[in-house]
Parts: structure tokens; C-alpha cells; sequence
């Protein structure tokens, strides 16, 4: 019987602490400040280059970018950063075609070691 009140006990406090790693994940706060190619933007031709602006100097090591579109995910290359709390990358083949595209970037910001995430999107018709 104390093993299964230990257990019980064991499992609320879990319940509580998930919940008040849940609430201070969710503070609704990001560090991300805006991009070029801008959000919702329409591009009358394709990007070469993605670039991402946030409060402070991302940890480049310690953060990510990923580009999907028409044909799926897109090859990116040289990750780094211009010094002026950005994300830089080359989009490896900047032909591509017209339509929606999406941006998930995950990133580290500052001093700080959380993870922050997000994303954006972004639209090419060349043909308007």
C-alpha cells in the first residue's frame, strides 16, 4: 500500500511539473523580428538567399533552417551568420518554381540556451 501512494505521489508531481514546463514554454515570446524574403511576401522572381533578423546574435551551431515548397525540401548551404543577429543560407539551386514556400528555423538566441522555433511563408510567381 505506501508503494502505491509513492507511485500516486510520484505522478502528480510529474503532472505538476509538466504543466509548469508547458506554461513558461509558452509565453508566447520569439525572437524573430522578420526575414528576406519578407513573410506572406509575393516575389516576382526566386530568392537566392534566405536571411532571418532576430533580437540577437543566434548561436549559428545551435540553430536551424529548412525551406519547403512545390517540389518538397529544398537543398540549403552555407549556414552562417553576417553579424547582425541573423541566419544567412544559400538556396543550393535558386530556380525554383512558382508557389508557396514555407521556413522552419529553430534557433538560438544569445546568452540564452533556449530553443526557439517558428516559421513563415513565403510565395514566387514569376509569371504575374
Amino acid at each position: 500500500m505506501l508503494g502505491n501512494r509513492r507511485l500516486k505521489s510520484l505522478l502528480a508531481l510529474f503532472v505538476v511539473a509538466a504543466s509548469l514546463v508547458s506554461c513558461a514554454s509558452s509565453t508566447g515570446y520569439s525572437p524573430f523580428l522578420r526575414a528576406e524574403p519578407a513573410a506572406d511576401s509575393v516575389l516576382n522572381r526566386a530568392p537566392r538567399n534566405l536571411r532571418l533578423f532576430y533580437d540577437a546574435l543566434p548561436d549559428v551551431p545551435n540553430s536551424g533552417l529548412t525551406l519547403t515548397g512545390p517540389d518538397g525540401n529544398y537543398d540549403l548551404r552555407g549556414f552562417h551568420t553576417m553579424g547582425s543577429d541573423d541566419l544567412m543560407i544559400e538556396i543550393t539551386n535558386p530556380s525554383i518554381p512558382d508557389g508557396e514556400y514555407v521556413v522552419d528555423w529553430s534557433a538560438v538566441i544569445g546568452e540564452d540556451s533556449t530553443v526557439h522555433e517558428g516559421s513563415y511563408r513565403f510565395y514566387v510567381a514569376t509569371d504575374r
